[in-house]
């Protein structure tokens, strides 16, 4: 009897599946891709020279891969400049909806992706070291993979630290729109963990003095 009853339902499902085809979904079902996929980051926030691919499932003419620029925003194509820097990929999708949607269209539906942090013209991100660096002035260090550049790895990249150079006592000079800020870096603690690496951006100034003996 379970046998009699088991196999015509079974055959009802597979004809159900069979039957069922392809599905056609409008852009309102194409919700964008949970953020822990995106960028590998879930404290990933968009910085100046990050590189972004933006999607608008409803008017690809918006579509396109836009640097962020030392103003801090984006400039977009009929719809002008939205400032995005330090946003989080869920909040810099809601600016640009929100503009959108007052300016162009009814429902927009915004994917943001990151490209790779720091991609530039250059082919990476632009930073100075001045003091007891192997380099100094200018230099280009590329990131690896979606992961932000720290202010170790850009000295070590370019050729690490001379000798007696005073790693607790470094900083990283970052212009802002208030003005200079100065960034403390014990890049002694940094190497035996003790502290994080800082996270630098575009245009950044690494500043490594001399060690001062018996201080």
């Amino acid at each position: 009897m379970f046998k009699s009853v088991f196999v015509p339902c079974l055959l009802a499902i597979v004809g159900l599946v069979s039957c069922s085809g392809p599905q056609n979904y409008d852009s309102a079902d194409l919700a964008p891709l949970p953020k822990s996929t995106l960028g590998g980051n879930a404290n990933y926030r968009i910085q100046i020279g990050d590189l972004i691919d933006m999607f608008v499932l409803e008017d690809n003419s918006f579509n396109g891969s836009y640097i962020i620029r030392p103003s801090g925003d984006i400039i977009v194509p009929k719809l002008g400049r939205v400032g995005i820097q330090g946003l989080t990929l869920s909040e810099a999708e809601a600016r640009i909806k929100s503009t959108l949607q007052a300016n162009h269209l009814k429902l927009a539906t915004v994917i943001v992706d990151p490209g790779m942090r720091g991609e530039t013209a250059a082919g990476g991100l632009t930073l100075r070291l001045s003091g007891e660096t192997m380099q100094s002035g200018r230099v280009t260090v590329r990131p690896l993979g979606d992961a932000p550049v720290s202010a170790y790895q850009a000295v070590i990249d370019a050729g690490g630290f001379k000798p007696f150079a005073g790693k607790k006592k470094a900083y990283i000079l970052r212009n802002s729109p208030s003005g200079v800020q100065r960034i403390n870096v014990n890049f002694e603690a940094v190497e035996t963990g003790r502290a994080s690496d800082p996270v630098v951006q575009e245009g950044d100034c690494i500043v490594v003095p001399k060690k001062m003996f018996g201080l």
